[in-house]
């Protein structure tokens, strides 16, 4: 018989969101963990230009920024979505870039 304790009563299957830290740099792995793809789909979106990594020197280890994530969980959406197609998926991104940038610069007209 199971009792009904505290411990008990909790799933194991509890959602955990990630709320990247700012201004913090990851590893290719970490980043590939926290976005939850493989370490290669983050290379290929880095290949393709989907994603931009900051190199660090003297080494030129491949770094990502929270943004960097957020893009690959996006990319993973539209991937889930719409399967492999990586111009089709690099097409929609460039477009909602573009929005987001005009609707930035709409509200700093708008309050100016």
């Amino acid at each position: 018989m199971i009792e009904n304790s505290p411990a008990n009563s909790q799933s194991s299957f509890a959602l955990v969101v990630f709320q990247p830290e700012p201004n913090i740099l990851y590893s290719l792995d970490a980043a590939a963990h926290f976005a939850g793809v493989p370490r290669r789909s983050l290379l290929i979106y880095c290949r393709a230009g989907l994603v931009q990594p900051i190199f660090q020197q003297p080494n030129g280890a491949m770094t990502f920024t929270d943004e960097a994530i957020y893009a690959v969980r996006r990319l993973e959406h539209l991937r889930a979505m719409h399967h492999n197609d990586l111009a089709w998926i690099k097409t929609v991104m460039e477009l909602q870039n573009e929005v987001e940038y005009l609707r930035t610069e709409l509200r700093f007209f708008r309050n100016s």
